[in-house]
């Protein structure tokens, strides 16, 4: 990527596999076209997204600290975390440090407060009280915070009492398909047969997310199920004890289980309709901020939802998408063929909500 301007050196610091979450690798692409270097010191990283970063920014260089393969308790992992983070970046004289995630704040601790420093958010945290307590604590520290959805923002302002409301930096992905890029491996013929599919007329029904009772899959199963010679309802991600009780619903689902960013946007572009839904358990989820709303919307695809808040205000709001009862599969049904009955209006207004959202102005206004 071009640098843009002379800013020097930004650190941006991530305890998890940023492979696992793309707001990261959404950083790591933004800042490296404002500053001349950047460094990612990061818990892990998986061989395909380190080969994407270093591939997109030039100017990249990752220290992978792996703490995974270290086999310690989880004490011990943070201990040495902190130490190694501390140690390069007392070493590497920067103008920016970033932190990525509330976890990697939260592991780093009060010895933050030494250093200037932006927070970000990606969790709202109110289900649990502990990091609550001690992401406030270091919110007093953090030169800026940022979160991913406006909603979040008001809440955190006045549930940790801030002087001004964190910034707002959507999970809008910087990162386009790679081009020539092909999903290979034990995934391979999972993704044939959904090409098999769709040569045989079938829309896509598409799902990518964790798989977990808390999101509401059941009644899109039996819905396209009971309309099985019109659609397939491809689901991707990690299961947590779900997907067998949504195959007992409807026996037709494929399932492709985690795809590192970016390769998994292979899967995206051959949805009809992408779902996005998220249950009614904490402010968290109502006021949600999936990356999963802007990848559909990169490719034009129109989008079901459930009603709450945080998809009612962004995904409806444009028209990209309708949100509706889930529990219900006669409204979930309806639903869809309200969005194929004016398909070519959803599709067009996917795409201006994508466009709706500059990422480089939003993270030259929190860095200037």
């Amino acid at each position: 990527m071009k640098v843009e301007t002379s800013y020097k050196l930004a650190v941006i610091v991530c305890k998890a596999n940023p492979s696992f979450v793309p707001p990261v690798l959404n950083v790591v692409l933004g800042l490296s076209k404002l500053y001349e270097k950047v460094k990612l010191i990061c818990g892990d990283i998986s061989k395909e997204s380190e080969a994407f970063l270093l591939g997109e920014c030039r100017n990249l260089s990752i220290e992978n600290l792996q703490l995974q393969s270290r086999g310690t308790s989880k004490i011990l992992s943070v201990y040495y975390f902190r130490k190694k983070v501390f140690q390069i970046v007392d070493d590497t004289p920067h103008d920016l440090l970033w932190i990525s995630t509330g976890d990697t704040a939260v592991s780093l601790g009060n010895k933050l407060k030494g250093y200037q420093f932006v927070m970000c958010l990606l969790e709202l945290y109110d289900e649990v009280p502990v990091y609550n307590f001690l992401l406030k604590r270091l919110s007093k520290y953090a030169d800026k915070i940022v979160t991913a959805e406006y909603n979040r923002s008001a809440i955190l302002r006045v549930r940790w009492k801030l002087k001004n409301t964190p910034y707002v930096l959507p999970n809008k992905p910087y990162f386009k398909p790679v081009e020539g890029a092909s999903i290979n491996g034990s995934n391979g013929p999972l993704v044939q047969q959904v090409k098999d599919e769709i040569s045989k007329g079938k829309k896509v029904i598409l799902y990518q997310g964790i798989i977990t009772h808390y999101r509401r899959l059941d009644t899109i199963a039996k819905a396209t199920f009971e309309d099985d010679s019109k659609f397939v309802f491809l689901i991707v991600g990690k299961d947590f004890d779900y997907i067998d009780t949504l195959k007992r619903i409807n026996p037709n689902i494929i399932h492709i289980p985690f795809i590192d960013a970016p390769l998994h946007l292979e899967i995206t572009k051959l949805a009809d309709i992408g779902i996005v839904v998220y249950d009614f358990i904490d402010l968290n989820n109502i006021y949600c901020a999936p990356n999963k709303i802007w990848e559909y919307a990169m490719f034009s695809k129109p989008m079901l939802c459930n009603d709450i808040p945080g998809l009612k205000y962004t995904v409806e709001h444009y028209r990209a998408g309708l949100c509706t009862d889930f529990n219900s599969v006669d409204d979930v049904k309806d639903t869809m063929g309200k969005i194929f009955s004016d398909y070519g209006e959803y599709a067009s207004n996917a795409t201006t909500f994508y466009n709706s959202v500059d990422l480089d102005s939003i993270i030259k206004n929190i860095v200037r």
